[in-house]
């Protein structure tokens, strides 16, 4: 046998050796959808509610709950005797208690903290969608990489190789779990007989 064959004959084996060792994707038919990876991602991140409305009704009933003030006071009183048939002077003491309640009804049509929690609501809708986009971006990446789809016109060939694929996966896969609570990988299954994330076993 020749150099050049045993050459040959080696690199095949390395690729051979090569492939067995990448490990095995999970099939995306079983994957869950973009949408469900979303809504888990909103659920882990505290999004998935949005507690500015509940906050908002609270505010307002606020004006029917009354302002109390209570302010306590001492006096002193005396009376001098106009003649000397009078007896001594008369010296009393006495302590006052005064409460008042105080409803600011106008709360009822609008709150002075409205415009923070109006705020809160643009701010809080602004991380949903930067969380989606993020999540979105991730999830069609390690799609790509678990199917093996074509290197796009420019790409490096190298990056189709299944080592590179597998890779790119895991750390998709990685990022979805830290995104989720590790839900993504919980949802994930190789077997066909397992039923889609979302429906019921038979």
């Amino acid at each position: 046998m020749t150099r050049a064959a045993i050459a040959i004959a080696t690199a095949v084996a390395v690729a051979l050796v090569g492939a067995a060792t990448v490990p095995a994707a999970a099939d995306p038919l079983y994957a869950p959808e973009a949408s469900d990876v979303v809504e888990a991602a909103y659920r882990a991140n505290g999004l998935a509610r949005n507690p500015v409305r509940g906050l908002v009704r609270r505010a307002r009933l606020g004006g029917l709950v009354p302002w109390l003030t209570v302010r306590t006071g001492r006096n002193t009183r005396w009376q001098d005797p106009l003649s000397a048939s009078q007896p001594a002077t008369d010296i009393g003491h006495g302590i006052t208690l005064e409460v008042r309640a105080t409803w600011r009804l106008d709360r009822l049509v609008f709150d002075g903290r409205e415009m923070q929690l109006a705020a809160l609501d643009t701010a809080r809708r602004r991380e949903r969608r930067r969380l989606a986009a993020r999540v979105i971006r991730t999830y069609f990446a390690w799609k790509r990489a678990v199917t093996g789809t074509a290197v796009p016109s420019g790409g490096d060939p190298d990056d189709a190789t299944p080592r590179i694929r597998a890779a790119r996966a895991e750390e998709a896969a990685a990022e979805l779990d830290a995104l989720t609570d590790g839900w993504f990988s919980a949802q994930l299954s190789t077997s066909p007989d397992r039923p889609k994330p979302g429906q019921r076993e038979p």
